[in-house]
């Protein structure tokens, strides 16, 4: 799993967390920009841990990160 990869995942993550956040801040009752500053923030923050603990459960072992066409041995 290369850069490419990670990247797309945090991307992913980022948009995800950044629009529930965003809608629930607006919710809230707060203004656009400030729930647009507080959905960016913190949505790359938790994109930013996600991705950082699935990197480094595939480090400990990235033989169960491989889908099961990739690993070897009896499937």
């Amino acid at each position: 799993m290369g850069w490419k990869f990670w990247t797309t995942r945090f991307l992913l993550a980022l948009v995800i967390a950044c629009t529930a956040l965003f809608a629930v801040e607006l919710a809230k009752g707060h203004e656009r920009f400030a729930a647009a500053t507080f959905a960016a923030i913190w949505g790359a923050l938790t994109a930013a841990v996600y991705v950082l603990a699935g990197y480094i459960r595939y480090r400990r072992n990235p033989s169960c990160m491989l889908p099961r066409s990739r690993r070897a041995g009896p499937t």
